[in-house]
């Protein structure tokens, strides 16, 4: 999040959940906190995430869809893109 100036309007990245909610990721500038974090909206609910402010989370949603993937493989669950 260093490459760009989230102060300004940065794209969001638009997705669709599992369960077909979109789901919108966008950096941002947080006045509040003076530094760049992401903005998470899901389902019409907004979360403001920093790695400065919640230690280690990218490590942790990497490793918790990491471990899913895992099961999912081990119970014969396929990945849908992976067909």
């Amino acid at each position: 999040m260093t490459a760009f100036d989230a102060s300004k309007n940065t794209r969001a990245a638009n997705f669709t959940d599992v369960d077909g909610r979109p789901v919108t990721v966008r950096p941002i500038y947080d006045a509040g906190l003076g530094r760049n974090v992401v903005e998470l909206v899901v389902h019409g609910a907004t979360v403001r995430l920093s790695n400065g402010t919640v230690p280690k989370f990218v490590d942790m949603v990497t490793m918790a869809a990491f471990l899913g993937e895992i099961e999912n493989v081990a119970t014969g669950n396929r990945t849908p893109t992976g067909k």
